[in-house]
């Protein structure tokens, strides 16, 4: 049975191997260390990782997965399960803070990784527009909605994760996660509630109300009321 992705456990591996590079720096640590760390040997580490630079991103791979499943067994409707898929995301670097912090320093410190990190985000709004031209009625729609909002979703997602990679650690920081997972959860219906004219068309519109009024002079029977409503109708 897979475990749902807030009960998998940490890629153990790949945390040790990021947490070495945090602390060596990239460039002065070897792929021997790395294996060493990681618990295997280095011919293991190769075939499972390929490169030291493959090793940063490891569990980009297993998340992007997850999303997959998620999008595809998702009973929600198209945009919440896309708003869904993202906190998904979210949920899995505050699981894995230091590991998700030690990658966000090594991408600071090395140019050719944060390179790397633009083509992983383009891969989730890949997952995300796929998922929609899929679900989304064709007839209707802006030709480019979807992909708007796809891209939306990540940089909101983006925003969101890089402010609290910047951020200081505190004692309570699992209230303050909570909070920022609200608070990000909230962005993303406002988002799909934006796009939704163009991606699902406009909402139709409701009959204004038949509002009568009239006067009685004193008081009155429920007939005499009645009759009176009827003789001010339209």
């Amino acid at each position: 049975m897979t475990l749902p992705p807030s009960e998998q456990p940490v890629d153990v591996p790949v945390s040790a191997a990021i947490g070495l590079l945090a602390r060596q720096g990239f460039d002065a640590t070897s792929v021997e260390e790395l294996a060493e760390a990681s618990g295997m040997s280095r011919s293991t580490f190769f075939r499972r990782f390929g490169s030291k630079e493959d090793v940063v991103f490891a569990d980009h791979e297993r998340i992007l997965q997850q999303v997959r499943e998620r999008l595809a067994q998702s009973t929600l409707e198209p945009l919440a399960a896309v708003a869904d898929a993202a906190l998904l995301v979210f949920n899995h670097h505050l699981r894995n803070r230091e590991t998700s912090r030690a990658r966000y320093g090594l991408l600071q410190a090395v140019p050719a990784l944060r390179d790397r990190e633009l083509v992983t985000s383009h891969r989730y709004e890949r997952e995300f527009l796929t998922y929609l031209n899929g679900t989304l009625p064709s007839e209707g729609r802006g030709e480019f909605a979807a992909v708007a909002f796809a891209a939306a979703v990540v940089a909101v997602h983006n925003a969101f994760l890089r402010e609290w990679l910047r951020a200081p650690a505190q004692e309570d920081a699992d209230a303050l996660d909570r909070k920022r997972t609200a608070a990000l959860a909230r962005e993303l219906r406002t988002l799909a509630e934006t796009f939704r004219p163009a991606l699902l068309g406009a909402v139709p519109a409701q009959p204004a109300p038949t509002v009568v009024v009239t006067v009685l002079p004193g008081p009155a029977d429920k007939d005499a009321i009645a009759k009176a409503v009827l003789d001010a109708l339209p």
